[in-house]
């Protein structure tokens, strides 16, 4: 990146690519609280050049790993939102102020959204004993010690290779009380299948990316998982904010991203490829339902319920 890049832009975007910030809702929060900050601070006093620059630092942030629309959608909402409610703003201190305030008011989007999530998810599921979740969603987890706040429950969760992120997910349910039992990732789509261990009841996934078809991507595995549930008529729910749909699949199919051959074995030996997605697609034909800020939601309804609630979007 070029030396010009404020060091708190910089940094931002760093995170990113190293996961150091994970998740679409954490990348997204991260976007327009650092935004929000080189607002405050940038001693840019053209406008033009201002407006130049938000575009550019936003856009690169929320470009800083692909499969981020949460992000992407929230370049959209500053963006439209500073022409149609901030028209008279012709300076940058009036402008950087704007900035702040609709990054904060997106900032405040989310956290509502996932709030509402977490309460749709847990009337919904509220009579599940065992449940089943992958990688680390944190409205997942939330979920998840909802339902343990009504009943006990048991939750299993996949330890995630190559970076382990299950193990975050199983450390913040323990601390939440709830009793939680790792599976390896490769057992996990026939222990879903399977009572004989525990009969799972229902399994949640999150999302990175939604399709306008209704497919979710998510993390690698969650394709087998999603199968397996199918197969078994368990209901899946993929837990998520509808602000991931992301518009451009119209046109464009979801290209998923491919890691480090070092993430999955760092001495590899000379002349050995490695394949390291980060995600994969789980088809809607697998999903009984989206669980979103506006309840639950079929795969094929959910680009017309984004589109009539956030006019901006598009």
């Amino acid at each position: 990146m070029s030396d010009t890049v404020p060091q708190v832009i910089q940094q931002t975007i760093d995170d990113i690519i190293a996961i150091k910030i994970q998740g679409a809702t954490n990348v997204a929060l991260a976007t327009f609280i650092t935004i929000g900050e080189w607002a405050k601070e940038t001693d840019i006093t053209d406008y033009e050049e201002f407006k130049d620059k938000l575009g550019q630092y936003l856009t690169m942030m929320a470009n800083a790993r692909p499969n981020e629309p949460l992000a992407k959608n929230g370049v959209r909402y500053v963006q439209n939102k500073l022409i149609l409610e901030y028209q008279g703003v012709k300076d940058t201190k009036s402008a950087a102020k704007a900035v702040v305030e609709l990054a904060n008011s997106y900032v405040k989007l989310l956290e509502d959204s996932k709030q509402k999530i977490v309460t749709h998810g847990v009337e919904l599921c509220k009579h599940a004993d065992v449940v089943f979740t992958h990688c680390h969603s944190s409205t997942a987890e939330a979920i998840i010690a909802g339902i343990n706040s009504d009943h006990k429950v048991k939750a299993i969760n996949t330890e995630t290779r190559p970076l382990y992120q299950g193990r975050i997910t199983s450390k913040n349910l323990l601390k939440a009380g709830v009793e939680t039992i790792m599976v390896v990732d490769s057992a996990a789509p026939y222990f879903i299948k399977d009572d004989s261990f525990l009969p799972v009841d229902v399994v949640f996934l999150g999302a990175d990316q939604v399709s306008v078809n209704g497919d979710a991507l998510n993390k690698v595995g969650s394709f087998s998982m999603g199968l397996s549930a199918y197969f078994a008529s368990k209901p899946l729910y993929v837990v998520t904010p509808s602000l991931k749909l992301d518009l451009s699949t119209i046109y464009n199919p979801i290209k998923i991203e491919l890691r480090k051959d070092e993430e999955v074995w760092a001495d590899a030996p000379e002349g050995l490829d490695i394949i390291n997605p980060a995600f994969d697609m789980v088809p809607h034909q697998f999903i009984t339902g989206y669980i979103t800020e506006f309840g639950l939601v079929k795969p094929e309804e959910l680009e017309d319920r984004v589109r009539r609630e956030y006019e901006w979007v598009s």
